[in-house]
């Protein structure tokens, strides 16, 4: 199995789309980043398993528990997306390389591939060549460049 760990802020959003978007209802995803979160899946066969503190507002069967669980998973379907699992919380001042090390521990090696996008730049350690840095302040968060490198990873071209 092949495993995408997805950020959403920072990822499928940026500053750039802070300044146009609709403040006025919940529009926290830049849904022209979803077509290319759907290449990599599409491209790799990859499941989707949120690292984001977005994944609070999801049950561990990947529903809604609230407005903003059924915005996401809306927005998701809308694209043909849909998110596989999510990362434990280990509570406050968990390194997020902490938990999607526990993840992957749970799953006793039926991982076959993975990659990480995320803006978080730091604290990667032993999970840093399986990453994929997004930028939300000079960029648009996911671009072609963050699709083209996690691709490789997930198909074992690069990494």
């Amino acid at each position: 199995m092949k495993i995408l760990f997805l950020d959403i802020d920072g990822v499928l959003n940026s500053r750039a789309y802070d300044r146009r978007r609709n403040w006025d209802e919940q529009t926290n995803i830049d849904e022209t980043r979803l077509p290319l979160l759907r290449e990599i899946v599409d491209r790799t066969g990859a499941a989707i398993v949120l690292i984001s503190t977005w994944r609070a507002h999801l049950d561990d069967g990947m529903s809604a528990r609230d407005a903003a669980g059924e915005y996401v998973v809306h927005t998701f379907a809308k694209y043909g997306l849909r998110i596989f699992g999510k990362t434990p919380d280990l509570g406050p001042g968990a390194d997020r390389k902490d938990e999607v090390a526990a993840w992957l521990a749970e799953r006793g090696g039926g991982v076959e591939k993975f990659a990480i996008l995320d803006d978080r730049v730091f604290g990667w350690a032993e999970l840093s060549p399986f990453y994929v840095h997004t930028d939300p302040h000079f960029g648009l968060g996911l671009e072609e460049e963050q699709v083209k490198r996690a691709v490789g990873l997930l198909n074992g071209e690069e990494g």
